[in-house]
C-alpha cells in the first residue's frame, strides 16, 4: 500500500463503484506531497491491467512498467514554469486547456481504458484557462479521467467545482500520526505535532526549523520582560509568512487560555501561557492578531521585512503592560 494510512478511508470512497467512477475529480485539502502521492497511485491503478482485490497497481504489468516512465494514456499538465521556461508567474493558461481538450480526444491505448489528465495545484489555472477547461468538464468524451488537485476549493471557480467528485482528504487522527512518526524514525518529534496541526508530514519538513522555533517561543514566554534587542535576522532566516505564523500561532494559544483556560499548539507550555494570559490585556491581545493578520496578507511581497518584524514585537510587549 502507497499511500499514507490516514489516507486508506479516501481510496475505499473513491473506489466504492469502480464501475461507475465520475469523470472528473477534484481532491483537496492536503499538501502538495501528500496529495501527489495519493493521486499517482489512484493514476497508477487506473491504468493497471491487473489491480489487487484492494485497487492497487500491481507494478508487474505492461501498463505499470509505462506508468513509471510514460504512459500513452497518461497527461500531466505543467506550466511554463515547470518546464523550466523563464516566466513571471506559475500559471496553466488557456494553451494548457487546449492540450487537454486534444489529448482526450484521442483513442485509449487501452482497450476499454482510460485517458487520464492530471492538474497538480489547479489554483494555478487562470479565469480563461478554467473556462476553457470547462467545455471539455462539461462534454467529457467517453473513457476519460481529469483530475485536479487544490489546497483550498475556494481557489476554483464554482463553475469547474459544480462538475466535479469532490474528494476531501482524510487528516490523520493523534495516533496515527504518532505512529507514522515512530515508523519513519521521527519519534522524537512526536511533541511537537500540536504545532504542526497534528500532520506529522508538515512537522517533518519543517522539523530542521524547530530550533528556531524554541528561540522565538523561548524570548515569547518572557511576555512584558521579552528582550527586544534578541529578536534579531534569525528570527527571518525562514521569512517573514514564516515568522508571522508562529507568532499567529501563540498569540491564538493566549487567547484561548483567556477566554477558556484551553490549550491547542503548544501543551508543553501550559502554565507559561496561563500566566501570560492572565496578565495581557484582552482588547490589546485582539489587535495584536489583527496586525498579525494584516501583516501576513502582504509578507509575501517587497517589504521590509525588519520593520514589520520589529513593530508587532513591540506591539506584542505592550500587551502584557498598562
Amino acid at each position: 500500500m502507497n499511500i499514507y494510512p490516514w489516507q486508506k478511508s479516501t481510496w475505499v470512497e473513491v473506489f466504492s463503484n469502480k464501475l461507475k467512477m465520475p469523470h472528473a475529480y477534484i481532491f483537496y485539502g492536503a499538501q502538495g506531497t501528500e496529495s501527489h502521492k495519493f493521486v499517482d497511485e489512484l493514476i497508477k491503478s487506473v491504468l493497471c491491467s491487473s489491480p489487487s482485490s484492494e485497487n492497487f497497481a500491481c507494478r508487474k504489468c505492461q501498463d505499470c512498467l509505462w506508468s513509471e516512465t510514460n504512459h500513452p494514456d497518461l497527461k500531466v499538465v505543467e506550466s511554463a514554469l515547470d518546464r523550466g521556461e523563464k516566466v513571471s508567474t506559475d500559471t496553466l493558461n488557456v494553451a494548457n486547456a487546449r492540450e487537454v481538450k486534444n489529448f482526450l480526444e484521442l483513442t485509449p491505448h487501452q482497450e476499454n481504458g482510460k485517458k487520464i489528465v492530471v492538474i497538480y495545484g489547479a489554483e494555478r489555472l487562470t479565469i480563461a484557462s478554467s473556462n476553457a477547461l470547462l467545455k471539455t468538464i462539461e462534454e467529457p468524451p467517453n473513457n476519460c479521467l481529469i483530475i485536479f488537485t487544490v489546497n483550498n476549493l475556494a481557489n476554483l471557480l464554482p463553475t469547474i467545482t459544480s462538475r466535479c467528485r469532490l474528494i476531501a482528504f482524510s487528516k490523520p487522527n493523534i495516533k496515527d500520526a504518532e505512529e507514522f512518526l515512530r515508523q519513519s524514525d521521527n519519534a522524537n518529534l512526536i511533541d511537537n505535532l500540536s504545532l504542526f496541526n497534528n500532520s506529522p508530514l508538515e512537522l517533518i519538513n519543517n522539523k530542521e526549523m524547530l530550533s528556531n522555533v524554541y528561540i522565538v517561543i523561548g524570548e515569547l514566554k518572557k511576555g512584558d520582560e521579552i528582550d527586544l534587542m534578541k529578536v534579531n535576522s534569525i528570527w527571518l532566516n525562514n521569512g517573514l509568512v514564516w515568522i508571522i505564523n508562529i507568532l499567529q500561532k501563540w498569540a491564538y494559544e493566549l487567547l484561548l487560555c483567556k477566554l477558556s483556560d484551553e490549550h491547542n499548539y503548544f501543551p508543553s507550555d501550559k502554565e507559561v501561557v496561563r500566566k501570560l494570559a492572565l496578565n495581557a490585556d484582552l482588547s490589546k491581545l485582539l489587535i495584536y492578531q489583527n496586525s498579525l493578520n494584516t501583516i501576513k496578507s502582504y509578507a509575501q511581497k517587497a517589504v521590509n521585512k525588519e520593520i514589520n518584524l520589529n513593530s508587532v514585537m513591540i506591539e506584542y510587549k505592550n500587551i502584557f503592560t498598562n
